[in-house]
């Protein structure tokens, strides 16, 4: 038998790996846009210090669950219900017999323009007047309060201290023209338009508003709840005071 012949050199492999040693590299899923209240949450943690914003987001997001499991409150009915407290001050609450903010302080706002107009023809009085200028500065600013929530802004306890100051403007501007006149006790229709400015007062006081707004804090879990409105486009619903 013929000695078989290993003298034979083998083929050389090429150096280093072939192609198909490869393993291919697996392909990333493409990137979900985010959702708006994801990016709300995004644009909310960017606002923290460094140190805090990699837990930023689980919290916020912790939060929106606990205010949707434990209250009871998804984004939609929490927009309704915030909806609804929102249109208290135009439309009162059931226990306030149709009595509204908006309708008390507008008629204050009209008992106050008139006694001023009479005090500006009262003689000793006239619009150099400290007490009438007083009382127009209070009207002014009592008006861009109301104009502000008439327009659906925020600005409640805004207004409550506007409505205070001009109580105290228009009683004193009173008080100066009871000095001035023959008898304080019949002072004719500005005796009436005074005592409209101080019954529409009254009213304000004793309404069932703030209760109710207290009574929608609560079933809407406060702090929480602002998280999740927040992302809903919710905003506060102030007492007036």
């Amino acid at each position: 038998m013929a000695n078989a012949d290993f003298s034979q050199k083998q083929p050389e492999r090429p150096g280093g790996f072939d192609s198909g040693s490869y393993r291919e590299a697996p392909q990333k899923a493409p990137e979900r846009p985010l959702t708006p209240a994801q990016q709300k949450l995004a644009g909310l943690e960017k606002a923290l210090p460094a140190p805090l914003q990699q837990r930023a987001a689980a919290v916020l997001l912790a939060a929106v669950i606990a205010v949707g499991s434990l209250v009871g409150f998804g984004g939609a009915k929490l927009r309704s219900r915030y909806n609804e407290a929102k249109s208290w001050y135009a439309v009162g609450v059931k226990a306030d017999n149709g009595y509204t903010l908006s309708d008390e302080l507008e008629e204050r706002a009209f008992t106050a323009a008139n006694v001023i107009t009479t005090a500006l023809n009262t003689q000793g009085l006239g619009s150099e007047s400290p007490e009438v200028r007083q009382a127009q500065a209070a009207l002014e600013a009592f008006e861009d309060c109301k104009d502000a929530l008439d327009g659906g802004g925020n600005g409640m306890q805004a207004m409550y201290q506007a409505n205070a100051a001009l109580d105290a403007a228009v009683d004193q501007l009173y008080a100066r023209m009871q000095e001035l006149a023959e008898d304080p006790l019949q002072m004719g229709a500005v005796q009436s338009q005074y005592g409209r400015f101080n019954s529409a007062g009254t009213i304000l006081g004793s309404l069932r508003y703030n209760e109710e707004v207290i009574q929608y804090q609560k079933e809407t879990g406060g702090l929480l709840a602002s998280v999740l409105g927040g992302l809903f486009g919710v905003q506060e619903v102030e007492l007036f005071g």
